[in-house]
């Protein structure tokens, strides 16, 4: 009976549970393991990955390809989240300036139409289309430029531009600032060249010296124009571009006080009179030629030596009419005469230390020109930076 009853529950308990040897219990059983080693190698590798970092070791945890995948993940998102408030915070400022471009435009092109109007009705419309036209010429640059930038922060190769130079940061910005010098010379000369001046000494509020801060508004226009495309706040072109704008500036009001002095009829021949006109304009104009090289991808002997003459026409003709001022007319010696002689010796200095630079760099890429070109064919598009420059991290990490 004992026997009986022993057979019976081993048959039973053989058809309810299975057996070990069986494939169904296996299944389970070596996922269960599975599992367990899993949970068990990522505690080890979260563990070696701490140690490692408390440690302050250079050597890097072996972590497998399952959780390696998460963490790239996650760094990405979250270096997207910490920049995208830079970036909201950079298009702010720039549209801040752009804005500013815009009322300087609108505040300097309507106080010259005015005075131009007010005591002559001829070819009043024509200032008016000028104005327009320059307004919405800068329209057109701030629109090209927006869409440059989309196109660098995208990864998409850049066009060369008609005059053969990438598309950086400062694009079509010299094609912008060249309009304004045109549209505004015209009107500064007629008021300079007319009774137009002397009307507005009599008869408007504020009288030259309303048209003096009138003149003078271009130095703010040009640093809201810069600071209106800056996309680094801390890179090299913004501080070349201060260094540029600064130097501009320091022109424009060493020329302008001889314009002063042409306005009180301190200047009495018309030769000089005439220089000290063309003189300011040129100074005007400069910002074309350092706004076209901050586009350009690399500098080359063509920007050397145009940025040594448009020093060179600028301080050499102030110095001679100051020259004139002292030892022909007795005027009183001017600071500005150290200023002129200064900025033509440094300039002199910069391109001769410049072409000497830029020949010993040539000398050296025809001594290692196998080994360039074979870096030049190892380099990819998507190494280079905006200004042609290589980006020596990628490079290595393919290495």
């Amino acid at each position: 009976m004992n026997t009986m009853t022993a057979e019976i529950i081993k048959d039973i308990s053989a058809t309810s549970f299975p057996q070990p040897d069986s494939p169904v219990s296996s299944a389970p059983e070596n996922g269960q393991l599975l599992f367990i080693r899993n949970v068990a190698s990522r505690r080890d590798t979260q563990t070696t990955s701490a140690s490692a970092n408390l440690d302050g070791g250079s050597s890097q945890p072996l972590v497998s390809s399952a959780t390696a995948e998460p963490q790239s993940y996650t760094m990405t998102s979250g270096e997207f989240m910490q920049s995208t408030p830079v970036f909201a915070q950079r298009s702010k400022k720039n549209l801040f300036f752009k804005i500013l471009c815009f009322l300087v435009l609108l505040l300097q092109g309507g106080m010259l139409d005015f005075y131009l109007i007010i005591f002559t009705d001829l070819y009043w419309c024509s200032w008016i289309a000028t104005d327009l036209v320059v307004i919405s010429g800068w329209g057109i640059f701030f629109m090209k430029n927006a869409r440059s930038k989309r196109e660098r922060a995208c990864g998409f190769h850049q066009k060369s531009s008609i005059f053969g130079c990438n598309l950086g940061e400062f694009t079509f910005a010299y094609l912008a600032w060249l309009i304004y010098v045109i549209a505004s010379t015209p009107k500064v000369v007629l008021v300079l060249e007319t009774s137009i001046l002397d009307l507005v000494a009599l008869k408007v509020p504020f009288g030259i010296t309303g048209f003096k801060i009138t003149v003078l508004l271009c130095a703010p226009l040009l640093y809201c124009l810069i600071n209106s495309v800056i996309e680094d706040p801390n890179g090299a072109t913004r501080f070349h571009s201060q260094g540029c704008f600064l130097g501009t500036c320091i022109d424009i009001l060493d020329s302008f006080t001889l314009v002063e002095m042409l306005l009180k009829n301190e200047i009495p021949d018309v030769y000089l009179k005439y220089t000290v006109i063309s003189v300011y304009f040129i100074a005007l104009g400069v910002p074309v030629v350092w706004l076209y090289e901050l586009t350009a991808s690399q500098m080359n002997c063509r920007w050397i030596w145009a940025r040594f003459f448009t020093g060179l026409l600028v301080n050499a003709p102030l110095l001679v009419v100051r020259c004139f001022l002292v030892f022909v007319y007795k005027a009183p010696v001017s600071v500005f005469m150290f200023k002129n002689v200064l900025f033509l010796g440094c300039k002199s200095l910069e391109m001769i230390d410049q072409c000497a630079s830029l020949r010993g760099a040539r000398r050296f890429s025809r001594g290692r020109g196998g080994n360039a070109a074979q870096f030049s064919h190892c380099v990819s598009e998507n190494d280079m930076c905006p200004h042609g420059y290589v980006n020596t991290l990628a490079v290595n990490t393919q290495s």
